[in-house]
């Protein structure tokens, strides 16, 4: 399980951004932030063969993190990728040992 940190991340990473993006609007590079609050969440626009709005919001549950995702397309939203999205927010990231 991961933090509200770890989470928020991935959120900030604007390469992770476009590949999501890319997934959901099929073909979209482009990735517009219409609305941030750190930490807590991240609201962005792609544009592609189909267009999207998506926000995803964190917040605290139990001893862990609760996350919220939402879209809003204009046709033919692709909730799989949605799904996809979460399961990659949630799984356990690997990061390579380092020297210390």
């Amino acid at each position: 399980m991961k933090s509200p940190p770890e989470l928020w991340e991935l959120l900030e990473d604007e390469l992770q951004l476009r590949d999501w993006s890319a997934r959901l609007c099929k073909g979209a590079d482009q990735v517009e932030i219409l609305d941030s609050e750190k930490g807590r969440s991240l609201v962005w626009r792609c544009d592609g063969v189909r267009s999207a709005t998506v926000e995803v919001s964190l917040g605290e549950k139990g001893f862990g993190t609760q996350v919220a995702i939402w879209a809003e397309a204009e046709e033919g939203l692709r909730k799989p990728v949605l799904d996809e999205v979460l399961d990659e927010l949630a799984e356990p990231q690997r990061r390579p040992f380092s020297a210390v």
